[in-house]
C-alpha cells in the first residue's frame, strides 16, 4: 500500500493485519487482526481508562517472536523496543516520552523481579498507573513525587507468564515456521518505510471520538476480558462492520477457542484437583495428610513438581488454601479440612461442573 492508498481507518487495520501475517506465523489469522486493533488502540490512549497489554507469547525459540515485536513496534503510536530494561528504567522512560513499551526476552526479565512485574501490572488502568519517589530536593528535604506508568505495553517472551500479566493482556500466539511455509524477511529499513501509516494513525486520532454508548460484547467475555476488549472493540466499530466481524472472530479465538489451554493459576488448579479427588467424600472432613497424598501420587496430576519443581508439602497446601477461605482443623492426631469450607471455595472460585 502507497501513502495515496491509506484512505480510511479500515484500510490501515487491512494493510496492518497483513503485514503482521505476511511476516510472522500466527497460531490463527486472527491473531494478526487483534494487532491491528491494539495498535489503532494506542493512538487513542487518553481515552481509555483501563488499556491492555499486548502479549506475543512463544512457545519455543524460532517462533518469531522478536520479528512479531518489530513489526508491532514499526505501526504502534511512539514504538521503543527494549531487550533488558530495569524497574527504575521503565517509569523513568515512561514518565520522559510516554511510549508505547515494547519488552523482548519478558521471559527472563519479569521472572522472579517482584518490582519489574509489579510496575508492569500497575500500567493496566490509567487511576493505578503511578510510581510514588521520595526525591531529594535543593533544599536537602525529601520530597514525594508521583511519575506516571501509563502507557501501551507490548510484552514478548516464551513460555509461561504470572497470571496477573495474562489477565492484563490480549495474549496473542505465535507458531514455528514449517518448511512448507513462507514469511517474508523483515528488512532493515521495516520501521521508517511504514512512516505514513504511523502518520497516519495519529492524524486520525487526532480527532477520532470513540463511542461512549454502551457496548454489545461477547456474551462469553467475563469482566476483565470485557474491560481489556473493549477498546478494540470500540475501534473495530469506528472502522466499520468488517472490522466489528474481524473483532468478535479474533476474541473468539483468543479468549473462547485457546480459553482450555490458558495457564491457570496454581490455586485454581489445585482447587480442580482437589474436587476431582473428594468429590465422592460423604464424611464431613478430610484428613490433611490423606490428602496430600491422593494429589502427590494421582496419575493425572503434577504435584509432585508443584512446589518450585520440589513435591508440594502440608505446610504448601496449607498456605495456597488459606487464601481461599479453606484453613486446616486440628483433631487430637492430626489436621483435617473441612468439606464445607472446600465446597464453598469451589463454589466461588472454579466454574460449574
Amino acid at each position: 500500500m502507497k501513502n495515496d492508498g491509506i484512505e480510511s481507518l479500515c484500510h490501515a487495520l487491512d494493510y496492518i493485519a497483513d503485514e503482521a501475517n505476511s511476516h510472522v506465523i500466527f497460531q490463527d489469522k486472527s491473531d494478526a487482526d487483534a494487532i491491528a486493533l491494539w495498535i489503532a488502540s494506542s493512538y487513542l490512549l487518553d481515552h481509555w481508562l483501563l488499556f491492555p497489554k499486548l502479549l506475543i507469547n512463544s512457545p519455543e525459540r524460532e517462533c518469531g517472536k522478536s520479528t512479531a515485536l518489530q513489526v508491532v513496534e514499526a505501526f504502534a503510536r511512539n514504538g521503543r523496543i527494549a531487550s533488558s530494561i530495569t524497574p527504575s528504567a521503565v517509569y523513568r522512560f515512561i514518565q520522559s516520552c510516554t511510549p508505547t513499551l515494547l519488552i523482548d526476552e519478558a521471559d527472563r526479565s519479569l521472572r522472579g523481579n517482584e518490582e519489574l512485574n509489579g510496575i508492569i501490572n500497575a500500567g493496566h488502568t490509567r487511576r493505578t498507573a503511578t510510581k510514588m519517589l521520595s526525591v531529594k530536593g535543593q533544599d536537602a528535604e525529601w520530597k514525594p513525587v508521583e511519575l506516571s506508568l501509563w502507557c501501551p505495553q507490548v510484552i514478548a517472551g516464551i513460555g509461561e507468564f504470572e497470571d496477573t500479566l495474562m489477565s492484563r493482556s490480549i495474549v496473542i500466539g505465535l507458531r514455528r515456521k514449517l518448511t512448507s511455509e513462507q514469511v517474508r524477511r523483515m528488512h532493515i529499513g521495516y520501521f521508517e518505510g511504514q512512516e505514513f501509516i504511523r502518520k497516519f494513525l495519529h492524524d486520525w486520532s487526532e480527532s477520532a471520538a470513540p463511542s461512549t454508548s454502551q457496548l454489545d460484547l461477547p456474551p462469553q467475555a467475563g469482566n476483565r476480558m470485557q474491560d481489556n476488549w473493549e477498546p478494540l472493540f470500540r475501534v473495530a466499530s469506528m472502522a466499520g462492520n468488517i472490522w466489528k466481524t474481524k473483532a468478535l472472530k479474533a476474541f473468539d479465538v483468543i479468549e473462547v477457542q485457546r480459553k482450555p489451554d490458558k495457564v491457570t493459576s496454581s490455586g485454581s488448579e489445585l482447587l480442580a484437583d482437589i474436587r476431582e479427588i473428594v468429590k465422592d467424600e460423604i464424611t464431613p472432613e478430610v484428613p490433611s495428610n490423606a490428602l496430600l497424598d491422593k494429589l502427590l501420587y494421582h496419575p493425572d496430576n503434577d504435584w509432585m513438581a508443584g512446589n518450585n519443581g520440589r513435591p508440594i508439602t502440608g505446610k504448601w497446601l496449607a498456605k495456597t488454601l488459606r487464601v481461599y477461605g479453606v484453613h486446616p482443623q486440628r483433631r487430637t492426631a492430626h489436621n483435617v479440612y473441612l468439606m464445607a469450607d472446600l465446597e464453598e471455595a469451589f463454589k466461588r472460585y472454579l466454574p460449574s461442573l
